[in-house]
């Protein structure tokens, strides 16, 4: 055994469904440090950042969808994604590629074979002092989840840079602009409609595989004979019942029921289109799945579906435009506000909503001089000061008379997104980021898409080459993700700092230090309470410092 290595550590395993599973009576629980055996990596962790996906976890349990057991009272699993580690002991077989000491963050959403084995969902995560990394992590389907970092990147800064990639990541989404070649489409039509649907260039740049033709009429399945020439076409009179589809074509479906239904057969990052003369009406819509699977409902009020695709496609926020933040002052919410301030590309006037007022003090006082030197104007509001829901909406309305170019949602609340979808102006863009379950909907207006231009966008986690631009943006001085930051504490206080979470405690994001054990939780504003000096390690402005780290971990460090 290495001797720079414990027998035991410290350790919070999810036993169940809520916080009180998380841990021992909201204690770490004490667990043999485990051996890596020859392909296997044992690393320490050095920091790990608490997310309200962590919060999301911990209240579904063995339901959560990235979970793998059956039974997390007999079968539990440590949580936490947003690690910093180094490399504690290297197995034989891995001698050539990893050494001891070595410093990396983890790309979390890992998959082997297409299936996810999500690090602190269905791999034991970060919330120990140590972790074990095997081959799913080592050599996935796009190979190596580790980033190295270097050495002067203080770890409570590196377990920032996941979320920070989460948000970069939201406008960097990439939608098609033609169906999916080799894919499974469904084109639809309401039973006894005998208009004719084409299929111009656009839809036909690329083939499906197989095409589901529901009650076309015989105009329309000529034009799709004629422009996919090489798929398999069958003519169907009912719902498919267990087939899921990469492009949908609803052509002139009026009865809100058979859109519904129809609109759920999506397969993921799945395209919608909705051709012809629809109502100006909200119709329920999966938001959960937009953020989580990527749908994109796109429209036309013609009768060439081609005509749906490549319209208002864009995820960055338009530049010059009027952008919304619903809860922009929470901890994602201060990130996504700050990208929109600081992008010379972004828009001209930012209104930022928050129940909590210190969270928008908090804003203001962090970007408030950077939007005034750009000459962006920053507006806040809190909901709860005004004297109903109707003069609240009627000042967000006086802020964007035309309506708003962007709405970044980070309320997770599907009657929220559905109150928010009327302020959006043609060719309006809702990104919901904020991550709500799969098959939860919301009322969203199906004239709008089709005649407005209006779309719906979202995700989910991030992949590797965009957490790689992210770590690259930290560790070049283009981005200071340390403005996240709101508080700090050690192993001991997890349970503590993951309840702040839930409570939305702090005006930023939480990291918690596993190897000093007895390091109480303390906002980065308070640091000084840590002990004497600390407090003068913070830049000028408050934030975390190399500094500040070493000054914790010689205090609290094992």
């Amino acid at each position: 055994m290495n001797p720079a290595r414990p027998k035991e550590m410290l350790c919070w395993p999810l036993f169940g469904v809520g916080f009180d599973n998380l841990g021992k009576d909201r204690r770490p629980c004490t667990w043999a440090v485990p051996s890596p055996g020859a392909d296997e990596l044992l690393v320490r962790i050095d920091a790990i950042g608490l997310c309200f996906s962590d919060v999301k976890l911990i209240r579904a349990g063995e339901e959560h969808p990235r979970v793998h057991s059956k039974d997390l009272k007999t079968d539990p699993v440590i949580p936490g994604h947003e690690a910093v580690m180094t490399v504690v002991e290297v197995g034989e077989r891995l001698r050539s590629q990893f050494v001891p000491g070595q410093r990396y963050i983890i790309q979390a959403d890992i998959y082997v074979k297409g299936r996810g084995h999500a690090y602190g969902y269905a791999i034991n995560g970060g919330m120990a002092q140590y972790s074990l990394l095997d081959q799913r992590v080592l050599n996935g389907d796009e190979g190596c989840y580790l980033l190295p970092i270097a050495d002067r990147t203080p770890a409570g800064i590196a377990a920032l840079v996941e979320p920070w990639t989460c948000v970069i990541a939201s406008y960097l989404i990439e939608h098609r602009t033609a169906p999916k070649a080799g894919g499974n489409m469904l084109v639809a039509q309401e039973p006894g409609d005998a208009d004719a649907y084409t299929f111009g260039r656009g839809a036909a740049a690329a083939q499906p595989a197989a095409i589901a033709a529901l009650n076309l009429s015989a105009g329309t399945e000529a034009a799709l004979r004629q422009a996919f020439p090489g798929s398999r076409l069958t003519p169907i009179r009912e719902i498919p019942c267990g087939t899921l589809f990469d492009d949908l074509a609803l052509c002139g479906i009026r009865t809100r029921a058979l859109a519904e239904a129809l609109g759920k057969l999506c397969a993921g990052d799945a395209l919608v289109s909705l051709a012809g003369d629809y109502p100006d009406e909200s119709w329920s819509f999966d938001v959960g799945s937009i953020h989580y699977k990527g749908w994109f409902y796109q429209g036309t009020p013609g009768h060439d579906v081609a005509a749906a695709y490549g319209v208002n496609v864009r995820a960055k926020l338009l530049k010059g435009g009027t952008c919304w933040l619903p809860g922009g002052a929470g901890a994602m919410g201060q990130m996504h506000t700050q990208l929109a301030v600081e992008d010379p590309d972004g828009p001209a006037r930012i209104l930022v909503t928050d129940l909590d007022d210190a969270r928008i003090a908090s804003v203001v006082k962090l970007l408030g001089g950077q939007a005034r030197a750009r000459g962006v104007e920053l507006k806040t509001l809190n909901p709860r000061h005004f004297r109903d829901a109707a003069a609240f909406d009627a000042e967000v309305a006086r802020f964007a008379p035309d309506g708003y170019d962007d709405i970044v949602m980070l309320v997770p609340v599907p009657p929220v997104i559905g109150g928010a979808v009327r302020f959006l102006g043609r060719n309006g863009l809702m990104n919901i980021f904020a991550g709500i379950p799969a098959g939860k909907e919301a009322l969203l207006n199906v004239g709008d898409i089709v005649r407005r231009g209006v779309r719906y966008i979202g995700s989910s986690g991030s992949r590797t080459a965009h957490l790689r631009h992210t770590l690259s943006l930290a560790e070049s001085g283009k981005l200071n993700p340390a403005t996240a930051l709101a508080a700090v504490g050690g192993m001991r206080a997890l349970w503590e700092g993951i309840q702040g979470v839930a409570e939305a405690r702090f005006p930023g994001k939480t990291v918690i230090f596993p190897q000093c054990e007895d390091m109480p939780l303390v906002p980065v504003a308070d640091i000084g309470r840590l002990g004497p000096g600390i407090a003068a390690t913070l830049t000028a402005d408050g934030l975390y410092t190399l500094a500040t780290e070493r000054a914790i971990l010689a205090k609290y460090g094992r």
